[in-house]
């Protein structure tokens, strides 16, 4: 297994007039664990976090590194910072639209792309003519792989995670909790509330929302100890910015024109307790698409990888995976 660490220039697509650059961490595999129609996943992080949400390493405990896992099973992984989070450029963060988002994904995985196929990307990894790629993402970077899919077709398959396609609203301990975090919103749909720094976060409970009851402690205060949504100090797999238009995201029909755009086939995966209200009413969501999948992990609230259910979900991804690459394939008479 190999780990690369790239910054890859968006600059043309971004249209800021300064440089515009993504960061990335590729994990590639021994290429003789790599299957006839090679994969390649790019991932991105939700609003709050990093790319390195994907590389999870927690003194005392094992086993949360979820691109370390693909790697190990043959897949190629590639974790991207969007423009505005993390270690990628972060610009004027009330500049930043659902178009940049998706452009600047675009043309960042198309450069991956391109090199893992031509065998430019790393010395002695061969060339991967037919690979078969993949846009997952974990709550905003799950509406993210929507809105590229959408407006460039630039995977065969995505899968987007710990968000919905219809409304996207966090979880409450109960009902009368939850349709207040819903109705925080309505001032961003009446263009009152531009950011999640003025968004109104009293009352909400992300704590109940992101994590199981059995995420343990150590971790559970490594994630939080900095405050979110407004992280004052960020663990390494967090991010200080999240781009203002993230809010709009959890407005009803925020993806809608984009996910019924989307033809390839579809993963949606969520947690017992999570973003999607209603998981089995997604497919309707993708009609465009001949093959939608759903799948809910138990004991897994919206932050995937640090449920102790985490490697269900990165089964079920790469299962997955195989069986629609595998699809792709020319039949064999």
């Amino acid at each position: 297994m190999r780990i690369i660490e790239q910054r890859v220039d968006v600059t043309a697509v971004a249209a800021w007039g300064d440089i515009v650059e993504m960061a990335v961490t590729l994990y590639l595999p021994d290429p003789s664990l790599l299957p006839e129609k090679p994969i390649v996943i790019f991932a991105c992080p939700g609003g709050g976090y990093s790319r390195h949400y994907f590389h999870l390493r927690f003194d005392g405990h094992e086993g949360y590194n979820e691109a370390a896992w693909h790697a190990a099973r043959g897949t190629i992984h590639v974790a991207i910072d969007h423009v505005g989070v993390g270690e990628s450029t972060i610009g004027d963060l009330s500049k930043i639209s659902f178009q940049t988002l998706a452009a600047t994904h675009d043309a960042c995985v198309r450069q991956i792309a391109d090199a893992l196929r031509t065998g430019t990307l790393a010395e002695g990894f061969p060339a991967l003519p037919s690979l078969f790629g993949i846009g997952m993402g974990q709550s905003m970077g799950g509406g993210v792989s929507i809105l590229t899919q959408g407006r460039f077709a630039t995977f065969d398959a995505i899968a987007p995670c710990g968000v919905s396609a219809i409304h996207t609203a966090l979880p409450q301990r109960d009902k009368a909790a939850f349709d207040n975090g819903k109705a925080r919103f309505d001032a961003v749909a009446d263009g009152k509330v531009h950011s999640h720094l003025e968004t109104e976060h009293e009352g909400v409970d992300y704590l109940y929302a992101f994590h199981w009851e059995d995420v343990p402690a150590d971790i559970l205060h490594e994630d939080m100890k900095g405050g979110y949504p407004i992280r004052e100090t960020s663990p390494v797999f967090g991010s200080l910015t999240i781009p203002y238009c993230a809010v709009q995201m959890m407005l009803p029909g925020a993806f809608a024109a984009d996910a019924a755009k989307v033809m390839v086939p579809v993963l949606v995966a969520n947690g017992e307790r999570d973003t999607c209200p209603h998981p089995h009413a997604e497919a309707a969501a993708y009609p465009a698409s001949r093959d939608v999948s759903i799948h809910i992990v138990p004991t897994m609230a919206h932050m995937h990888n640090f449920a102790s259910t985490r490697e269900r979900l990165w089964q079920r991804l790469h299962d997955w995976s195989r069986m629609v690459a595998r699809a792709a394939l020319p039949l064999r008479l």
